[in-house]
């Protein structure tokens, strides 16, 4: 068994709602220490990193309601100071979730964008992120369990009890039940003032993207103040003329646009933005593409997972091909990837009828089933360069009579919550640490989707087998995502539904004069070849409501092309793109500079901190990188 492997599955992600358990307390930093400001004033925080609380409107539609929030902002500085003339400005970026941890993330990640989009000497960029509004940092939080701990995992414990969609005819409706319950708990907890100040009501899409438009209107604010000081330049490209319908915005003076590189459900939302906000579009990346039509309309999230057992049968292909000495479940007498398949298909179908049983680190009672190898293998697929040889080592202990690997990497992922830490209740705790908080997300896919609400069980079991036609693999997981808004009692107060375009770019022959009220450049859309959740289908769809979009297919297995591997040829594209505005004219292709099964393979520029871990991500954002 590789060392750290439980650790580095989790941090691509396993399936499971509860609390981490390890803590990086050397990057500990107390959000608290800042006072929320109506400008931006960053603060040292983590190492080497800038932080600030933005209060912003709480209901972007309504100029009366005087409420607010307060985003936490965090900022990798340039390796330039902002006065160089290589200096371009701000990239902001979004991990994907919905919900994911901006702070997390760039933490963990933001050196390796740098990296990418810096061209030393000529371009530098700060990297900067967010958490979007009613999650982690940001506040107030979205929490229907506010200072309970004890009950969330309850509850997420018998969400894992009633088993996979497809387990049995129970299983549909008793999810349903139970989605029912978790609803009417998360609106008396925002009827009693616990549940974050009624931000689950606030929390869709365009107020996110609104946001975004603030945070760069006040990040050029502050370049402004620091010019007059002293402290900076003004940087024209990052400007623009005005033209907008947004009558915040004083038509007759320059704004700023959005640099930005979205993944994942990041790619929604930097749709959403492009679409509702064109002319403010500076550049914009999108990586891993969701399809923003299936995402807001019909029962939804149906496109997804069409590549997911392509990616899996290339994992069992892949390791026959490298055999035994690479991949620890070949063997040297089997005639063909299908033998490998079938040996895990058998074990599988075996621990159906007699499960997987032991007791964790954590001391928790583990019963493991295939739905559990199906899940840990889902989440594989996200992260095939790092995870394809440690999911063969686990799978292959695991068959052999070891469950050690295999349920330490559970426990480690929170697949089973552990109840026995969870000692806030009856506390009056507010702020809970490293709480998977999974009404956050809940707050704004539901929102963003049409209503489902009042969808009868034999609707869903229709559903469920729409799922598993798509993926035989992630398919009664992915069902549950939409599943979880059958009783989601939040109406939201700012609704898009597209369309998703743009008006045609305009290029111009004076750099940093874009023409008023026309983006200026088009948008680049990036795809792995097989992605397990945002398919190359999706990118292209996308990509063809935009005019004049660029699209690179990176030749890679895995969820984003950025994250699935290192490509000297995407990266290029990617540094250009921001330096000049210009995409392919045609769809490009790229390599990838190793694969899953290559000895010393790995992502550069890439850390793996024990913060960045955070709580599982792929429950709990099944569109996002974390």
């Amino acid at each position: 068994m590789r060392p750290n492997t439980a650790l580095l599955l989790l941090a691509a992600g396993l399936p499971g709602l509860a609390r981490t358990q390890d803590a990086d307390k050397t990057a500990a930093f107390d959000w608290d220490s800042i006072t929320p400001s109506r400008d931006l004033c960053y603060h040292d925080c983590y190492h080497g990193f800038r932080c600030a609380r933005l209060v912003l409107p709480l209901d972007w539609q309504n100029a009366t309601d005087a409420r607010t929030i307060a985003l936490a902002v965090i900022k990798l500085p340039a390796v330039v100071p902002a006065s160089d003339p290589s200096f371009a400005g701000p990239i902001l970026t979004n991990p994907g979730g919905p919900g994911g941890s901006g702070v997390a993330f760039i933490q963990s990640f933001g050196r390796r964008l740098r990296a990418i989009v810096d061209k030393p000497g000529r371009r530098h960029y700060d990297i900067v992120s967010f958490d979007p509004r009613g999650m982690e940092n940001s506040r107030p939080r979205a929490d229907c369990f506010p200072g309970d701990a004890l009950t969330r995992d309850a509850v997420m414990l018998e969400a894992r009890g009633h088993g996979a969609l497809d387990s049995s005819r129970l299983a549909v409706p008793y999810a349903l039940g139970l989605h029912h319950g978790f609803g009417v708990r998360c609106l008396a907890a925002e009827a009693q003032g616990l549940g974050g100040g009624d931000i689950m009501g606030y929390m869709s899409t365009p107020s996110v993207a609104r946001d975004m438009v603030e945070i760069v209107d006040k990040i050029e604010e502050l370049r402004k103040h620091d010019a007059r000081h002293g402290d900076g330049e003004d940087r024209p490209e990052l400007k623009k003329r005005s033209g907008h319908h947004d009558h915040d915005h004083d038509h007759g003076h320059d704004v700023a646009r959005l640099q930005y590189i979205g993944f994942s459900y990041g790619t929604i939302l930097g749709n959403y933005f492009a679409s509702m906000f064109p002319e403010r579009i500076g550049r914009i990346v999108l990586d891993g593409v969701s399809n923003a039509n299936d995402y807001s309309t019909g029962p939804g999230w149906l496109t997804n997972t069409v590549d997911a057992d392509e990616i899996a049968a290339r994992f069992f292909s892949g390791c026959h091909a490298v055999g035994p000495a690479v991949c620890a479940l070949a063997r040297s007498a089997d005639a063909s990837a299908a033998d490998i398949h079938a040996r895990v298909d058998a074990w599988l179908n075996a621990i159906d009828e007699s499960p997987l049983t032991a007791v964790a680190p954590s001391g928790n009672v583990v019963a493991a089933t295939s739905r559990d190898v199906r899940e840990l293998m889902g989440s594989v697929l996200y992260s095939p360069i790092r995870l394809f040889k440690v999911l063969a080592d686990i799978l292959n202990a695991t068959m052999a009579g070891d469950t050690a690997a295999f349920v330490a990497a559970m426990d480690l992922a929170g697949s089973i919550p552990h109840l026995k830490d969870a000692c806030t209740v009856g506390t009056n705790v507010t702020d809970e640490p490293n709480v998977s908080r999974i009404e956050g997300g809940f707050s704004v896919f539901c929102a963003d989707g049409d209503s489902l609400l009042h969808k009868d069980t034999a609707w869903w079991r229709r559903y469920v087998d729409k799922q598993l036609q798509t993926s035989s693999l992630m398919g009664a997981y992915w069902a549950g995502i939409r599943l979880s808004c059958t009783a989601w009692p939040f109406r939201t107060n700012w609704s898009f539904k597209g369309p998703f375009t743009t008006p045609p770019a305009v290029t111009v022959t004076v750099p940093g004069a874009p023409v008023r009220g026309k983006p200026a450049a088009p948008l680049l859309f990036l795809s792995a070849r097989l992605d397990p959740v945002t398919p190359l289908s999706a990118a292209r769809a996308m990509a063809a409501l935009h005019p004049g979009a660029g699209l690179v297919v990176q030749e890679s297995l895995g969820h984003c092309a950025i994250a699935t591997g290192d490509s000297r040829c995407t990266a290029n594209i990617v540094a250009d793109y921001f330096e000049s505005g210009v995409v392919p004219t045609h769809e490009a292709a790229c390599s990838v500079d190793c694969g899953p099964w290559d000895k010393n393979c790995s992502l550069s520029s890439m850390s793996l901190p024990v913060h960045a871990l955070h709580v599982p991500q792929k429950r709990r954002f099944p569109l996002g990188l974390w």
